[in-house]
């Protein structure tokens, strides 16, 4: 069933599906766009990933709180499973 519709962005007249917005040089220009904005999405939503995940504390640091806390190394690991 071809109906005549009017495309949204460029308002040239076309021939097809009744639920058709596009005319077939827009369409790919609108699906382009979605996805570059799609990607960027992802892209900015992995890198806000990235910088949550805590960075693990090294030796040294887990001595000098242990120290303030007057704790051996040890017995600060075991306590707190660093």
């Amino acid at each position: 069933m071809s109906v005549l519709y009017t495309c949204e962005i460029c308002g040239k007249e076309c021939e097809g599906h009744p639920n058709s917005r596009y005319c077939s040089e827009c369409r790919g220009k609108v699906i382009r766009s979605t996805h570059k904005e799609s990607l960027a999405k992802r892209r900015a939503k992995r890198q806000t990933k990235a910088s949550e995940v805590a960075k693990p504390m090294t030796l040294g640091q887990i001595a000098a709180k242990a120290r303030s806390l007057h704790m051996s190394y040890g017995e600060f690991v075991a306590k707190y499973g660093l």
